[in-house]
């Protein structure tokens, strides 16, 4: 692997022992790099605001920086980054559509002189416009930082907001750190024995064979030659001569995946921007409230006002149900994974190793398998799209329109079609689920608020590489 991405992953793995150290020895010399690695996950944008471009458009202005930044031949990080805005008196927030006259560094996207050189990727067609993806614009690693950055919002497709009442609105942008992983084939299955895992059948004499994804498309399944199944028990398994469906995202597109799982601040923000019936059902004990309402303000808790065992108030939370990660996605324009993207997100396209574990090919963290992660008692387990039940492979990869209303296609508020990959369920802790192949709890329906974090995702637009 490049050595870049051997040296972050490896930076990433010492802070992480730093961290644990600390929490199980109560080193209070730990607080600093604790402090330190929560930083390193969050973007931090400044100085926001719009002014006019012409009739239907505005500039929005703003500065942008994050730590450990990269791009090099085989892939870069990047933020996703949107906007919500309020019209002058009103007390809904808005999702800002953007506009753009072409996906890569479109008309009126930019920045000030001096800065880290940036590119700027805006989603187009039926749900995009949601926002845009900034990069570095050539190779190079270590913080980025940019002032006077310029992205162009549509003002046609915000109501009661137009050019000559901009000045008295209201603009927030938010942003999360995203990794692009490149289109490519990889493999399903370690060629182990891990539970539920996933072989290539043959004649039925052999249940470990890995499968290759090899390009787009449906993918066969069941109990005939060179079709992908599931070894061991019935209640994962997709269908018997049947097929995980073309428009399922079945890992060989490109696609950028959360580097960090979601924080407390970054869903406290959430939840600051829903109306006061949406902000009941999404608030959970990580989260305290304050002021009166309809105007509460809520926050992330920390541990000395209650969260002891839940992790820093800016880690991510161990708490969210489903249906909160959800709709935290749907909100931001991202969506779910799907748990053949988990295996090529930690994978990437080296060959297996029978029952093997590790950090993410592609630099995504919290994929350590074998570390404090595993055996820590809220251990870091994604949540990823099955394909062992029906509804699962359903799921289309749609992309959330800014609102926190769920697609049809995702998984629903009761989670059947969601399940668990990479460190078990609140129920199993073993280092076994560790493994990259894992699939004991691929299937779990679990809708409630437990042990569990959240990581989205969102399609790579087409003709925009690394």
């Amino acid at each position: 692997m490049n050595c870049l991405r051997h040296a972050t992953n490896a930076r990433l793995r010492a802070r992480a022992i730093v961290i644990a150290c600390g929490l199980l020895l109560g080193a209070g010399a730990a607080s600093a790099q604790n402090q330190d690695y929560f930083d390193a996950m969050e973007v931090r944008i400044a100085n926001v605001a719009a002014s006019p471009r012409d009739a239907k458009t505005a500039y929005v202005r703003f500065d942008i920086a994050w730590d450990d930044s990269w791009r090099h031949e085989a892939n870069h990080d990047a933020a996703w980054v949107f906007f919500k805005v309020r019209a002058t008196g009103a007390a809904d927030w808005q999702h800002a559509r953007l506009a753009a006259d072409k996906v890569l560094n479109p008309a009126g996207y930019g920045q000030a002189e001096g800065g880290t050189p940036l590119d700027f990727i805006v989603p187009d067609g039926d749900d995009g416009f949601l926002g845009v993806f900034v990069r570095r614009s050539s190779e190079g690693k270590g913080e980025l930082a940019a002032r006077n950055v310029t992205a162009v919002w549509d003002l046609t497709a915000s109501k009661g907001i137009a050019k000559d009442t901009l000045e008295k609105a209201e603009v927030r942008a938010f942003g999360v750190i995203v990794v692009y992983v490149a289109e490519g084939p990889f493999h399903l299955g370690s060629g182990g024995a891990e539970l539920d895992g996933f072989y290539q059948y043959t004649d039925g004499s052999q249940a470990s064979l890995p499968y290759k994804v090899t390009g787009p498309g449906a993918i066969p399944t069941g109990r005939q030659q060179g079709r992908l199944w599931v070894r061991m028990r019935e209640g994962d398994m997709p269908e018997d001569g049947g097929e995980i469906p073309a428009a399922f995202p079945n890992g060989y597109g490109a696609f950028y995946c959360m580097r960090h799982h979601l924080t407390n601040p970054q869903y406290a923000a959430f939840v600051n921007t829903l109306s006061p019936e949406q902000a009941e059902k999404r608030v959970h004990e990580g989260m305290e409230r304050s002021g009166t309402a309809p105007n509460y303000v809520y926050s992330a808790k920390s541990r000395s006002k209650g969260n002891a065992g839940r992790g820093d108030s800016r880690s991510g939370y161990r708490g969210y149900s489903w249906a909160d990660g959800a709709a935290w996605a749907a909100w931001a324009g991202l969506r779910p994974m799907s748990e053949l993207e988990y295996e090529k997100t930690v994978r990437g396209p080296r060959t297996p190793q029978p029952d093997e574990s590790g950090p993410s090919f592609w630099n995504v963290d919290g994929f350590h398998a074998f570390d404090w992660h595993c055996y820590h008692p809220f251990n870091q387990c994604d949540r990823p799209v099955t394909v062992g039940n029906a509804k699962g492979r359903g799921f289309r990869g749609t992309h959330g329109r800014g609102t926190p209303d769920l697609p049809a296609d995702w998984p629903q508020d009761d989670a059947v079609g969601a399940g668990f990959r990479g460190g078990g369920s609140h129920t199993d802790r073993s280092l076994q689920c560790c493994r990259v192949s894992d699939r004991r709890y691929a299937s779990l329906v679990d809708p409630e608020r437990s042990n569990h974090k959240w990581r989205g995702a969102r399609t790579a637009p087409k003709g925009v590489g690394n």
